[in-house]
C-alpha cells in the first residue's frame, strides 16, 4: 500500500508547478524533502520493489538501468544537499533517468518504465517544468495500466483453486486417489504449494503495481489543480487466492475526482428511488473526462448486511434537472473521448444497494473491447 505522507507529497508538489507556483514558497522545505527522499528510495540499488523485478526478469540484461538508476540516484542525493547545487543536480539526474528509462524500454518491463518515468516526472516537476512533466506522467501510467490489464491474477487463482479442491477430493477417500493416480492426475502438494508461491508473488507484483500507479495518477490529478490524492488497490478484503472482483479499484470519497484507465469521474450528488416494482432506482449526477473511447459497465450491488434504502420520493429527479447519460436505461455504455455532464439512471434488483460498480473497457479496434481489469466504486448513501 502506498503511504499517505508520500501522495500527500505528490499532490501538493504537481498542483504547485502545474499552476506556475514558486515551489519553495509553496511546497515547503518539509515536502520537498519527502519528495527527494521518495526519490533516492525509489530510484536505489536495494529498493525492495526493484530488486524483485531484478529477479523476475534475470533472463534479460538490465546492467543498463541499473547503472542509470544508481547514476540518478548519486545526483538527486547531492540535490538534496543544498538548495544552491538543487537545480543543476536535479537536471544532471533527470538526464540519466530518462537513460534509465530508455533502457527499460528496450528491456519491454512495464515496472521499470514506470519507474523510471515517474522519477522522471518528479524532477521535471521540481524544475517547474508542467509540459516535460505531463509527457513523463502520461508515458508512466501507460505502462502501469499495461501490466495491470496482462497479469493473469484471475487465471492463476482459478488455477490454484481448482487444484485445491482436486486434492481435498482426491485424498477425501482411497477409491478418489486411486482414480486420480490411475489415470496420472494426481495432485501432489509440492505442485499446489508451487502454483500458491507463483500466486503469492503475483500479489506482491499487483500490489506494487497499483501502489506506483496511484502516484503517478494522483500527480495527474494535482497537475489539474485538484486536492485529493487517489488509491487504486485490490479490493479490501479480497485476495487472488480467494478471487478478485477486480485487479484495480478505486473508490470515490464524496465529489473528489477519481482518475485512472482513461477515465475521470466526479460524482456530484446522487438519489435513490423507489420503491420500484422490481426494485429501487440510483440516479447519480455524474461528471466524467475520457481520454479516449472507453465501455463503462454500470452495476449496483448491496452488502449481506445492507439494509434496505430509506429513499426520499418527494425529491426533484436529477434527471429532470440535467441530461441523462443513458436514456434507454442501459447499464453498459460506448462513450467517446470528450467531457459529460449527465445523469445515470441505474436500475437495482431488490430493496437494498450500498454501491455502484463502473468497470473500464477500452477499445483494441474493430468494435472490440479489453477489459482493463480496474473498477470504480461509488459508495451509495441512503441513511
Amino acid at each position: 500500500m502506498v503511504e499517505p505522507i508520500m501522495l500527500s507529497a505528490v499532490m501538493v508538489l504537481f498542483k504547485a508547478a502545474f499552476a506556475g507556483e514558486d515551489l519553495d514558497r509553496k511546497v515547503g522545505a518539509d515536502v520537498m524533502s519527502t519528495l527527494l527522499g521518495g526519490l533516492l528510495r525509489t530510484t536505489s540499488p536495494t529498493d525492495p520493489v526493484l530488486l524483485k523485478v531484478y529477479e523476475i526478469v534475470k533472463s534479460l540484461d538490465s546492467r543498463a538501468y541499473q547503472q542509470a538508476m544508481a547514476a540518478g540516484n548519486r545526483y538527486l542525493a547531492e540535490a538534496r544537499l543544498s538548495t544552491g547545487v538543487r537545480t543543476e543536480r536535479l537536471k544532471l539526474a533527470r538526464e540519466r533517468l530518462v537513460d534509465a528509462a530508455s533502457a527499460a524500454e528496450s528491456m519491454n518491463v512495464p515496472m521499470l518504465i514506470a519507474n523510471a518515468e515517474f522519477a522522471v516526472a518528479k524532477c521535471d516537476a521540481l524544475l517547474a517544468a508542467p509540459a516535460h512533466a505531463a509527457m513523463a506522467l502520461d508515458r508512466a501510467a501507460a505502462a502501469l495500466e499495461s501490466a495491470i490489464e496482462k497479469l493473469d491474477v484471475h487465471g492463476a487463482g482459478a488455477r490454484w483453486r481448482g487444484m485445491r479442491d482436486a486434492r481435498y477430493l482426491q485424498n477425501d477417500s482411497v477409491s478418489h486417489w486411486l482414480t486420480r493416480a490411475t489415470s496420472g492426475d494426481l495432485v501432489r502438494q509440492r505442485d499446489l504449494d508451487a502454483l500458491g508461491r507463483t500466486v503469492a508473488d503475483m500479489q506482491a507484483e499487483l500490489g506494487d503495481l497499483t501502489a506506483l500507479y496511484s502516484e503517478v495518477q494522483t500527480a495527474e490529478l494535482g497537475s489539474a489543480g485538484h486536492g485529493q490524492p487517489v488509491v487504486w488497490a485490490m479490493p479490501a478484503g479480497q485476495t487472488i487466492q480467494s478471487g478478485l472482483d477486480a485487479k484495480a479499484v478505486a473508490t470515490v470519497t464524496g465529489s473528489a475526482p477519481v482518475r485512472g484507465f482513461g477515465l475521470t469521474v466526479q460524482v456530484e450528488q446522487q438519489q435513490v428511488r423507489g420503491p420500484l416494482e422490481q426494485g429501487v432506482l440510483v440516479e447519480l449526477l455524474l461528471r466524467i473526462t475520457l481520454e479516449d473511447d472507453r465501455r463503462l459497465y454500470f452495476r449496483g450491488s448491496a452488502a449481506p448486511a445492507a439494509r434496505p434504502a430509506a429513499v426520499r420520493p418527494l425529491l426533484p429527479r436529477l434527471s429532470a434537472l440535467h441530461p441523462l447519460l443513458n436514456p434507454d436505461g442501459a447499464t453498459t455504455l460506448h462513450l467517446r473521448k470528450g467531457r459529460y455532464h449527465h445523469v445515470l439512471n441505474l436500475p437495482v434488483e431488490g430493496q437494498a444497494v450500498d454501491l455502484v460498480k463502473i468497470r473500464i473497457s477500452r477499445p483494441t479496434g474493430g468494435g472490440r473491447y479489453a477489459e482493463t481489469g480496474a473498477c470504480v466504486y461509488v459508495p451509495i448513501v441512503t441513511g
